[in-house]
């Protein structure tokens, strides 16, 4: 390589609030998150872009999304986020409900860039906590996740409770 000569850059990221307007790249991203796991969408993806639209834009939505972009303006991962009040510690608290890059852009400094503008966005708020979990055979994530330094973790079972068990027990009398 010649003395004045650059090594390739990698993609110029940016990372922004994501508006209704993303919902059809959202749900782009979201049928290739499924996949990940092996699971196929239940919905067409312009249903899902429309009930993305409608539903995580939502007033009453409880979660935020922030979306990164290449050059190109097209999106190469997400993270979706709540905010909460931590009643035992007494904190202003965030939990990353997903974060999540195509398979193209891993490596390539996109979920950096998402958390470095979630921790950013933290400071700015003054928030003093962020959480999230990690599926145990993840280990691309667990790498990802430990470069950030020391992590409180514990032993913590996720529930998640929804279909005909959310509804049955809607109906149980206490």
């Amino acid at each position: 390589m010649p003395p004045d000569a650059q090594p390739s850059a990698a993609p110029a990221i940016t990372v922004r609030p994501a508006t209704p307007d993303d919902a059809a790249a959202l749900a782009v991203l979201a049928q290739e998150l499924l996949a990940f796991y092996g699971l196929t969408s239940p919905y067409q993806r312009s249903y899902m872009a429309h009930a993305i639209a409608n539903g995580a834009f939502a007033e009453t939505s409880g979660i935020e999304v922030l979306v990164a972009e290449d050059s190109a303006r097209h999106c190469q991962g997400f993270l979706a986020f709540g905010r909460m009040f931590a009643l035992a510690n007494c904190r202003n608290s965030l939990f990353i409900q997903d974060i999540f890059v195509t398979r193209r852009a891993r490596a390539k400094g996109v979920g950096q860039a998402l958390m470095a503008a979630m921790l950013a966005l933290a400071e700015d708020q003054g928030v003093e906590q962020i959480d999230w979990t990690m599926d145990p055979w993840n280990d691309q994530a667990k790498r990802f996740y430990e470069k950030l330094g020391p992590l409180l973790r514990g032993n913590k079972v996720f529930y998640r409770l929804m279909g005909p068990k959310f509804v049955q027990n809607q109906t149980k009398e206490p």
